[in-house]
């Protein structure tokens, strides 16, 4: 019989320890919660995986308190370029100009063993945070109120040793292979991409001739993409072709034979090779009891739009705020539903735009792409395309959002807070996530904006722990202060023009930044605090 140690309570189990699991680890840390980490390698894999994220990954780093240790080794990204069968560009995404909607680069290139360990360094700061590294998850059971989990060391020495930890919740962030996953058991829903590709990370090592921006080569006889990484980093995707086998990559020389096709390579040192089978897939339910699935446990997107970390960290971004609210007692447990609902669907947006940006490169009939590259050169040069590809990034569309009458969501309702750089008078200026903390925030230009808020609303509202911030113009003169009120001075007009742009006269934040809803009038204000303070505490 194994060896089991005795029990470990924690409020929150997480397995998986990559960006994913770090990062929902490093946000119920900062919240103060109990919350044991484990994964089974001894330590971060040291090659690049990941290259490109956005900024909804950053704002949620921001609140770990990493954010700019991320950036500041990190290279905006240069935008793309899709090069049709003559050598034309068809289609072309640059980088979304200042001012910056949510206070950082839309898009950046990074390392990601690097980001990793960044994000490590600050949870080994956290007192209340347990790693546990070369540690697998055996089983877990729960009842009604906990999770009893076995976990296996696997630590030289220690093998087969158990370690018996019960917690409130657990969280499998454990990857394709998820074992949570696998013990949950939930129907997976195909999205229809299956494609085999090759990914070659190489650095420069000498001169050689390479595109400034990122190359997507839509080309029938090869079609492969091209990334500019930081620093002298750089990575090709290939697709692999259909009388190929991928087992044959295995081998360096057709590897660097395939990326001949795209590149001189005797000025290239080889970092790393994967051949990947690129899914579309998500699963069915997202929770079963106090038992959650996040990142690749959840959800698997070809790299086309470079969003399948980023999915990973909002689904992070997502659950802790609930998770924290629900063992906090503030909130009720049926709002933990919407996490699965709110993120399955958000999944399923992105996946599709990054199938039919796939589609576009991948095409291998060449009578096919001849019309592909005239319809696309066409809304190029007439201007209907869309070149900002951050905006194909939705808003929240389920879940917990204000709704119109035919049950839309309302005008403002799941999108993301603007965050602008603010100052309360005479202080230094910050982003506006650092001046309000992860709470609900009422956020308005006036004190006469807030008039229909009445002392019991207010206190209701405050017993959220919520906060209330008026948000003037810089220079604008300062209103009369307002009991409980933080009033604050912006720079450069990014509320002001968010207010304007919806229209609204104050807005209903939640703790992830999404926007409950916007009020077009104080009475609708104090409509829309009555409503989410309603859904917060339905009944369990």
């Amino acid at each position: 019989m194994n060896k089991v140690s005795k029990p470990r309570d924690v409020d929150v189990l997480v397995v998986g320890y990559g960006p994913t699991g770090a990062t929902l680890a490093g946000l119920l840390g900062r919240r103060g919660w109990r919350v044991a980490v484990l994964d089974r390698a001894p330590a971060i894999y040291d090659k690049p995986r990941a290259i490109t994220a956005d900024h909804e990954a950053l704002r949620a780093f921001q609140e770990i308190g990493v954010a700019d240790e991320i950036f500041e080794s990190a290279l905006p990204h240069p935008g793309t370029d899709y090069i049709g069968l003559d050598g034309q560009v068809i289609k072309r995404f640059y980088p979304a100009p200042p001012p910056h909607p949510l206070g950082w680069t839309p898009n950046f290139m990074f390392v990601q063993p690097e980001l990793e360990a960044t994000l490590r360094r600050a949870i080994a700061r956290m007192s209340n945070v347990q790693v546990l590294l070369e540690h697998e998850l055996a089983a877990y059971d729960q009842n009604s109120q906990r999770i009893r989990a076995r976990v296996r060391r696997l630590d030289t020495g220690h093998e087969g040793e158990e370690v018996a930890i019960h917690a409130r919740y657990l969280v499998g962030a454990d990857g394709a292979s998820s074992v949570v996953r696998k013990q949950m058991a939930p129907a997976i829903e195909d999205l229809a991409f299956d494609e085999w590709w090759l990914v070659i990370d190489a650095w420069i090592r000498g001169p050689v001739d390479l595109p400034d921006r990122c190359v997507q080569y839509c080309r029938p006889s090869r079609p492969g993409t091209f990334i500019v990484g930081p620093g002298t980093l750089r990575r090709w995707e290939i697709k692999i072709l259909p009388h190929e086998r991928p087992e044959t990559f295995g081998e360096h020389q057709a590897v660097w034979r395939a990326l001949s096709e795209f590149v001189d390579t005797s000025a290239l040192e080889h970092c790393r090779t994967g051949v990947y089978r690129f899914h579309a897939l998500v699963v069915d339910r997202w929770q079963e009891g106090r038992v959650f699935l996040a990142g690749d446990a959840a959800h698997q997107m070809p790299p086309f739009m470079g969003q399948g970390m980023c999915a990973g960290v909002r689904d992070a971004f997502n659950l802790a705020w609930k998770l924290d609210g629900v063992m906090a007692g503030t909130l009720s447990s049926p709002l933990l539903d919407t996490y699965g609902e709110e993120r399955k669907q958000h999944v399923r947006t992105v996946v599709a735009h990054t199938k039919s940006f796939g589609l576009i490169i991948g095409e291998l009939d060449i009578d096919a792409a001849r019309e592909r590259d005239r319809r696309l050169g066409d809304e190029l040069q007439s201007g209907r395309a869309e070149t900002i590809r951050q905006r194909f990034i939705p808003g929240l569309e389920t879940g917990l959002v204000a709704r119109d009458v035919g049950g839309r969501p309302a005008p403002g309702a799941g999108e993301l807070l603007v965050q602008p750089w603010v100052r309360e008078t005479g202080g230094s200026w910050r982003r506006l996530d650092d001046v309000l903390g992860p709470v609900f925030a009422i956020l308005a230009r006036m004190p006469d904006d807030l008039a229909a808020l009445d002392g019991d609303v207010l206190a209701r509202w405050r017993s959220l722990g919520a906060r209330i911030a008026l948000i003037r113009g810089q220079g604008d003169p300062a209103p009369m202060p307002v009991d409980g009120v933080l009033c604050l001075e912006e720079r450069g007009g990014l509320f002001a023009d968010c207010l304007d742009t919806v229209p609204a006269v104050a807005l209903l934040a939640r703790p992830d930044r999404y926007l409950f809803g916007a009020a077009s009038t104080p009475d609708d204000l104090r409509s829309l605090v009555l409503a989410l303070e309603s859904r917060l505490h339905m009944a369990g």
